[in-house]
C-alpha cells in the first residue's frame, strides 16, 4: 500500500530524499576512500589534466589486488590486515552496500517507504566507519610517512581528513547543525575572493 503521506507532505519528502542522498554520498565516498588510499600508497601517483593517476604496481597488485576479486573486498581486506578495521567492519561494510544498492535501485519504493530508525543507525555507524578508516590512515600513514612532529596539543582522536571535513559539513547544513556559522564563513570566502 502506498503512503502518500511520505510522497505528498512536502517536508517528509524533501527530509527522505536528503536522507537518501546523503546516505549514497557518503557510502560513495567510503568506497572511494578504501580503494584510493591504498592504491596511491602503493602506486605511482601522478596528476594529469588536473585528475590523480595511479600507476598499479606489482606490489600494490600482490599486497592489495591479491587479496580478493572485488577491489572494494580486497581493500577492505588489506585494511584489516593493517589492524586498520575489523571482520565486523567488513560485515558492515557489505550491509552498507547492500542498503546503498537497494537505495538507488529502489528509490521511488524507499521514498514511498520512508527511512526508519534502522536506517538512521545504519547511517550512523557508516559515518563512525568512515572515521575510524580516516583516522587511522592519517594517524597510522600519513603522520608517519610526512616524518612531522606533532605538538604537544595533538589530538589523535580528532584528527580528520579533507574530504571528511568536508562532509561533515554538508550533514550539518543538510541537518541544521551550524548553518549560520558556514553562512558566515562563506561570506568571510566572498570577501577574500575565494568563494
Amino acid at each position: 500500500m502506498d503512503n502518500w503521506n511520505n510522497i505528498l507532505n512536502e517536508d517528509i519528502l524533501k527530509s527522505n530524499i536528503s536522507f537518501a542522498a546523503l546516505f549514497v554520498l557518503h557510502f560513495e565516498c567510503l568506497k572511494d576512500y578504501i580503494i584510493t588510499q591504498p592504491k596511491t600508497f602503493y602506486s605511482d601517483v601522478e596528476i594529469k589534466n588536473g585528475k590523480l593517476c595511479c600507476e598499479e604496481t606489482e606490489e600494490y597488485k600482490k599486497e592489495v589486488r591479491a587479496l580478493e576479486k572485488n577491489i572494494e573486498n580486497a581493500s577492505l581486506r588489506w585494511f584489516i590486515d593493517a589492524d586498520a578495521i575489523a571482520q565486523e567492519d567488513y560485515n558492515l561494510y557489505q550491509e552498507l552496500r547492500e542498503r546503498r544498492n537497494d537505495i538507488m535501485h529502489e528509490l521511488l519504493k524507499n521514498l514511498n517507504n520512508g527511512f526508519g530508525e534502522a536506517d538512521a543507525k545504519l547511517y550512523i555507524r557508516l559515518l563512525e566507519l568512515y572515521r575510524k578508516i580516516d583516522k587511522w590512515w592519517i594517524n597510522e600513514i600519513e603522520i608517519p610517512i610526512s616524518g612531522e612532529v606533532m605538538p604537544d596539543e595533538y589530538d589523535p582522536e580528532q584528527v580528520s581528513g579533507g574530504q571528511a571535513m568536508i562532509l561533515s559539513i554538508i550533514n550539518d547544513i543538510i541537518f541544521d547543525n551550524n548553518k549560520e556559522r558556514y553562512k558566515t564563513l562563506l561570506d568571510e570566502l566572498k570577501k577574500l575572493g575565494i568563494a
